[in-house]
């Protein structure tokens, strides 16, 4: 299955904020960006 960039960040955002138990502050940092960019893809991609 092909999936594009937006997909695959989509994917690896919502598997990090399950296995952090919803944590965002560790989320972002396990991601490596700030809590501000994870807040705007969250609502980007409706999660």
């Amino acid at each position: 299955e092909v999936q594009t960039l937006d997909e695959m960040e989509s994917r690896m955002i919502e598997k990090t904020i399950r296995e952090c138990e919803g944590n965002l502050s560790v989320v972002a940092a396990r991601l490596g960006i700030s809590r501000q960019t994870l807040y705007n893809k969250i609502k980007r991609y409706g999660l």
